[in-house]
């Protein structure tokens, strides 16, 4: 497979992963280049875009962002891979959403990825930073696998493919912290690659989820898919930035009309919202609970002034969430909370586009209150009565307590406390 920028004039390979074998005709279909192949069967280069948009100064350039193709608003449920087939010339699955194709003439920039809507509102932000629980797994993982390495070509496996494939094998069945039982760490914001050369961005078109916690289970915290319409993305590198335009289109297969789309959408960030207010609760609640356990440990006339406020505390987060809800089985011993109740409406509201049903709002009507109960509760809580422990702790010559969002440690296995 060969590629020219310049009418035949000259020719670059665009093999890629194409495996060597005839192609007896290639196509062009929906911005994607087909290659019927004999005995291979057929390989597809996914969205040509930014082969149609490169210019002969694009490589000397320090940044370029290619404008993205148009997207259909339908998640595929494409993008993923076996594991252990990374070394072998398997087919894979374009990503769902819109795809984000840019140029960096140097590797490891500092790269800022802006989501933003029509009129220019910023929608979602995505950056090449790695967030520091990330950042060091990625380097205990690369430490093992350097060792693999080392090992097997003392053992004598020099091939990479076969390196390759082994070592998919050996780190297949490595779990991240999100993917154990307990603790379910929140997961990590989509990165920008910033690695030297064309980079991809997929964008799966969902505004910002709502925030989530270490342990949390059974609480759906999805945004809501962006409507259709013309949206923008602004690439920012080392201080220069470029801005292309792109649109969202609706499914050709739906029927929905523009005002049941609105509800759908206005009805999911409501959910969102709520859902996100639980959140920040519930690490507000046990970041006062560490302090005050930390302060009672330090100072024992501060202890009944801090048991009394964190029985408080503790009733006001089991009338939000099942504390004790661990894995997807526990929901059979100890029965979910409201916030993970209302939040299975996000899944049962975004399945298809269209309106939410007359159920879907009973159900929100009934476990809303509930939830804002509990929410006063707290607000009030801190309000009025953290100040008096506060003033207890300085009595007994422990630290106050501050009210913050963030989370100090990692919940108990036992309580998920």
């Amino acid at each position: 497979m060969w590629v020219s920028f310049d009418d035949g004039a000259s020719w670059g390979s665009l093999r890629r992963n194409l495996p060597i074998v005839p192609v007896h005709d290639l196509a062009i279909k929906q911005g994607d280049l087909v290659a019927a192949t004999h005995g291979r069967s057929f390989w597809i280069l996914d969205d040509i875009a930014p082969l149609r948009q490169l210019a002969r100064a694009t490589p000397r350039e320090a940044m370029h962002l290619f404008k993205p193709s148009d997207a259909y608003r339908v998640d595929w449920g494409g993008g993923f891979q076996l594991p252990g087939n990374e070394a072998h010339p398997v087919g894979k699955n374009p990503p769902s959403g819109a795809m984000i194709y840019y140029w960096l003439k140097d590797k490891d920039r500092r790269v800022t990825l802006d989501i933003l809507d029509g009129r220019g509102r910023l929608i979602r932000s995505f950056s090449s930073r790695q967030d520091s629980i990330t950042a060091a797994d990625s380097l205990k993982v690369d430490a093992l696998k350097k060792s693999r390495t080392d090992s097997l070509k003392q053992a004598g496996v020099t091939d990479s493919a076969k390196v390759d494939s082994v070592l998919g094998t050996l780190f297949a069945d490595t779990l991240k912290d999100e993917d154990k039982p307990w603790p379910r760490r929140p997961p990590a914001e989509p990165r920008a690659l910033n690695k030297q050369g064309l980079n991809l961005f997929a964008w799966n078109m969902k505004y910002a989820p709502a925030r989530s916690f270490w342990g949390i289970n059974g609480v759906a915290t999805d945004g809501p898919m962006a409507l259709p319409g013309r949206y923008q993305v602004r690439l920012t590198v080392g201080g220069r930035s470029a801005t292309q335009s792109f649109a969202l289109k609706l499914d050709p297969r739906s029927k929905v009309t523009p005002a049941d789309l609105q509800a759908q959408f206005a009805f999911l960030k409501q959910l969102r919202d709520t859902v996100n207010a639980v959140t920040n609760a519930i690490i507000t609640i046990r970041n006062v609970r560490a302090q005050l356990t930390d302060a009672a440990g330090g100072a024992p006339g501060a202890a009944d002034a801090a048991r009394t406020f964190m029985q408080k505390l503790d009733a006001i987060e089991d009338g939000l969430y099942q504390v004790h809800s661990q894995a997807d089985e526990d929901a059979l011993v100890y029965p979910p909370g409201p916030t993970e109740r209302l939040s299975s409406l996000i899944f049962a509201a975004s399945t298809m586009d269209a309106r939410p049903t007359a159920q879907m709002f009973d159900v929100f009507r009934l476990f809303a209150p509930q939830i804002q109960k509990q929410l006063v509760a707290l607000a009030d809580a801190l309000k009025s009565e953290l100040p008096a422990v506060n003033t207890a702790l300085k009595s007994a010559g422990a630290q106050m307590v501050r009210a913050r969002a963030v989370e100090l440690r990692l919940p108990s296995a036992a309580t998920g406390r």
